[in-house]
């Protein structure tokens, strides 16, 4: 495995946002979508001629989440890049991407319009849990393949659907099941205390870790606390903490009440248990301004690709960073730009193993040849029938001396055995 997969550097603290915010405005579209499939072929699904694949997106590109339109702006990147050098065996992409505000409403509309009007061969990167929510049984039903979804939660993955394949954020329950067998083999924790926004995001490392805790003997669950998302005060759950004397902490948040948590708990004293975070609320080095450098120190985190700046003399991401600081020379080469690049490569990968015949079924089938495949920014990416997921393998991080390191190899979750394996 290349260097890069050793050092992980977990970048998704906003992320939680596709699960847990509303937009408003008008429904735009990015590109022209004159290009339908080609009827007189047999041996191709809609949105594909003999020298065009047409790929659609859905995410907000206005309203206050518009932030959120950099990975469009990631997919469009390597797609150029792509198509600069030969396209994908001879064809060209053309990606069409719509704005749906992060409105589910919205989102029911354009997907509407890709797949019926505009006749794309398949979706990637599409933005927002109740979006996708939204679309979910119209997408099943038409069979168009959905490759690496903008949301981590379950119902998409468990069961597998038969036309989704991969998220691009780690599921929650698979990193917080990491997270408990990390506090549990590697930390020595006998005792653990669960901290969680009182949302569908937050429940769903709750409920993991619930599941999963009776698989180790001696181990007990001793407090289970609540805040939301907006809570600012957190004196009564840190005292709630503190009463429990755990030896870990697992907190299941988005940023600011992840800070705020530990603010509360270093004032009372509160140090001494591991303070384990959900990645989508940790690993941004904005966290040592929001809960202070010497509060946030030594927080535990994980993800699943490295930063530019860990890696800087990686080939493929100079790659990256070169080329996407060219096409979009105004946004930042790392955080959500890294997550549309990287859902990318693993869509043009699996259009490459498809080969010509560029069916919906050689396509999906070509999904089971991913084995751990380190071929994009992410750890691995690995397929079969009953793992969907995509994504299950991690890295662990640390807040140490200012900056959040990678402190383990990598970390994988089987979902069909539900071991978690140390690749040490």
């Amino acid at each position: 495995m290349r260097g890069k997969k050793l050092f992980l550097w977990g970048i998704f603290s906003l992320f939680m946002l596709f699960m847990l915010t509303a937009c408003s405005g008008e429904t735009t579209s990015s590109e022209d979508s004159s290009s339908v499939r080609d009827e007189e072929a047999g041996n191709v699904a809609q949105g594909v001629t003999e020298d065009e694949i047409l790929i659609g997106h859905i995410g907000p590109q206005t309203g206050p989440v518009a932030i959120y339109d950099i990975v469009r702006k990631g997919i469009d990147s390597y797609f150029k890049y792509v198509n600069e050098n030969g396209g994908v065996n001879g064809r060209q992409l053309k990606l069409i991407a719509y704005d749906d505000q992060y409105q589910p409403a919205k989102t029911v509309q354009v997907a509407k319009r890709l797949v019926e009007e505009d006749q794309v061969f398949a979706t990637v990167g599409n933005v927002c849990t109740p979006c996708n929510t939204a679309i979910k049984d119209y997408i099943v039903e038409q069979g168009i393949p959905m490759v690496f979804l903008g949301t981590g939660a379950n119902q998409f993955f468990d069961p597998a659907l038969p036309n989704y394949f991969g998220s691009d954020i780690l599921n929650y329950r698979i990193e917080a099941q990491v997270f408990l067998d990390f506090a549990i083999n590697k930390l020595d924790a006998k005792t653990i205390a669960i901290s969680y926004q009182n949302d569908d995001y937050g429940k769903e490392g709750l409920e993991a870790v619930r599941a999963a805790i009776s698989n180790y003997p001696g181990v007990e669950i001793v407090a289970e606390v609540a805040h939301l998302a907006t809570d600012t005060e957190f004196s009564s759950q840190a005292q709630k903490l503190q009463e429990a004397n755990p030896d870990a902490i697992l907190q299941f948040s988005t940023p600011n009440p992840a800070a705020n948590m530990k603010k509360a708990m270093h004032k009372i004293g509160l140090t001494e248990p591991a303070f384990i975070v959900s990645s989508v609320g940790a690993n941004d080095n904005n966290l040592f301004e929001l809960a202070g450098k010497d509060v946030w120190e030594g927080t535990y985190s994980g993800a699943t690709f490295p930063m530019p700046e860990v890696v800087p003399d990686d080939e493929e991401m100079q790659l990256f960073v070169e080329r996407f600081s060219n096409d979009y020379p105004n946004e930042p080469t790392a955080g959500f730009s890294q997550v549309g690049w990287a859902a990318a490569q693993v869509l043009v990968e699996n259009i490459k193993r498809t080969g010509d015949e560029l069916t919906w079924e050689n396509f999906i089938e070509s999904f089971y040849t991913f084995d751990n495949w380190d071929g994009s920014l992410y750890a691995g990416v690995s397929f079969s029938e009953n793992n969907h997921y995509g994504l299950t393998s991690m890295f662990m991080t640390q807040a140490q001396n200012g900056i959040i390191q990678p402190i383990t190899d990598t970390i994988t979750f089987d979902p069909e055995t539900r071991e978690v394996q140390y690749n040490e």
